[in-house]
């Protein structure tokens, strides 16, 4: 699997060729991976993409930038208390 069918040609295979890359005016969604789990063991930079697909959990997801907001930080988000929503959800559905 290249980059580019990752990223500019999948956007684009979506309808959104204006995303996918990192430039000037292009839509900014951005997400880091730590590659140091068990899930991600072995990960070499030729093989990093492949292993980020097909290996990674959410777990593993470090950062996120969404809109040009900053949305996960070192594994946490910023903007939802997570086990709090978690915790009332599960409340709504079982009283």
């Amino acid at each position: 699997m290249s980059a580019v069918a990752a990223t500019t040609d999948g956007h684009a295979s979506i309808g959104w060729p204006e995303a996918g890359r990192i430039d000037e005016g292009a839509i900014a969604d951005l997400v880091t991976v730590r590659l140091d789990s068990v899930r991600l063991a072995g990960t070499t930079p030729e093989t990093a993409l492949e292993s980020v697909v097909f290996a990674a959990t959410a777990a593993d997801v470090r950062d996120v930038i969404a809109g040009g907001r900053r949305i996960v930080s070192r594994g946490r988000h910023t903007e939802v208390d997570v086990p709090a929503e978690l915790a009332a959800s599960i409340e709504r559905v079982y009283g």
